[in-house]
């Protein structure tokens, strides 16, 4: 058994979307990970050229991808469980086992079994080579146990025949595996957001200055997406956005000089995942103004689905209006309701608020006592709370 000081944890950060593509040329992988092909579960090898492997390993928002290069000095056409032959197992809370059927690798190219069964969602391309063959492979990160939990069991074995298709000369393996047949130890890690805030940067170009930032599922996946909000944009990045996207953005408009107040993750639509609050102020000449904001993913975007200003502040006239945001109590199950209390005043009043100035915030105005004097609630409808008749 290995002390668990040694335990070696390959970490895998997320590529662009369209890094790899499944055809059969490997220029794509100089730079990706490689797994030591080193331990021999089962006969022996007679020498280097009998069976060397090189084996990659890469991730975007959607997929695992795994590149098999093989020197083998005699290639045995593969079946489900002779000749020649690959195994990518899998032990997270699940457990999966894919068997790449070798066949011929020309006319008939290789096939993927999940667990005895044709996986028709795997992605393949396989080849013979003068000295050997090869195989490119993108499974979806769904269909792998643990890996969007944050660590997982992989092994990959390669089975080897030489003169004899019925038999098993040698296994190799990436990594230990237990008496089942499965991986013994949580070696292979995909951090779901490293790198592709990164990413966002790049493609949106310019210097922007990050104010806050957290983690938290907001695709209802359980897998944890973080959350940026810089000086132009509020970013979410993540392997479990939908349709298989690295991030999204919302350019949210924040005058220059904007403050960050709270920023929090709340359930709050009544489907899965968490929405995101968001509170800045705003500072102007005369007044500066608190807005609360709620974003979230709906139909593969994210939206504003909510906005309201909740202070307005007169430093020059020590004169202010403040309400407060109040989550209402939850009439069983679905989509939060809330209110917005009528606003306290200090120094102001009807006659000596002042208006608002030409081209000023668009969100929901403070409920003053002269317009609301009921405060505000909201209830969801569609996508975006809307305000309530008051009774």
């Amino acid at each position: 058994m290995l002390a668990a000081g040694l335990l070696a944890v390959l970490s895998l950060t997320p590529l662009p979307p369209g890094s790899v593509t499944i055809d059969g040329f490997f220029n794509e992988w100089v730079d990706q990970p490689k797994l030591l092909m080193d331990r021999t579960l089962r006969g022996s090898l007679v020498g280097p050229g009998d069976l060397d492997a090189n084996v990659q390993l890469a991730v975007d928002a959607g997929h695992l991808y795994v590149a098999l290069q093989v020197v083998d000095d005699t290639f045995q056409h593969g079946t489900v469980d002779r000749g020649d032959g690959v195994e990518l197992l899998f032990r997270g809370a699940k457990s999966a086992r894919f068997r790449i059927v070798l066949n011929d690798l020309e006319e008939h190219p290789a096939q993927v079994f999940k667990d005895g069964k044709p996986f028709k969602d795997a992605k393949i391309y396989s080849t013979t080579r003068r000295n050997g063959w090869a195989v490119e492979l993108a499974l979806p990160v769904e269909a792998l146990p643990g890996l969007r939990e944050g660590e997982t069991g992989f092994v990959v074995t390669i089975r080897d025949s030489d003169a004899d298709p019925m038999v098993v000369d040698a296994v190799l393996a990436s990594g230990p595996v237990a008496g089942d047949g499965l991986p013994a130890q949580k070696d292979l890690s995909c951090e779901a957001t490293a790198g592709l805030y990164t990413q966002y940067l790049k493609d949106r170009g310019g210097i922007l200055t990050t104010l806050a930032r957290r983690k938290g599922d907001l695709a209802g996946d359980s897998t944890p997406e973080e959350i940026v909000v810089n000086d132009a944009d509020l970013v979410v990045t993540g392997l479990g956005l939908p349709e298989g996207a690295s991030y999204y953005y919302f350019s949210h408009g924040w005058p220059e000089g904007s403050t960050l107040g709270r920023f929090d993750l709340m359930e709050l639509d009544g489907r899965p995942g968490n929405e995101i609050l968001v509170e800045h102020v705003v500072h102007g000449g005369e007044v500066n103004t608190t807005i609360l904001e709620i974003f979230g993913i709906q139909d593969g975007l994210l939206k504003k689905m909510w906005g309201q200003r909740l202070a307005e502040v007169f430093p020059a006239r020590n004169a202010e209006a403040r309400s407060t945001f109040r989550l209402l109590p939850n009439r069983g199950k679905g989509p939060a309701r809330f209110e917005v209390t009528r606003a306290v005043l200090k120094n102001l009043d009807e006659g000596s608020y002042p208006p608002d100035p030409p081209g000023s915030i668009v969100d929901q105005p403070l409920p003053l006592p002269w317009t609301s004097p009921g405060g505000r609630k909201y209830a969801l409808e569609g996508d975006v709370w809307q305000v309530q008749p008051e009774r």
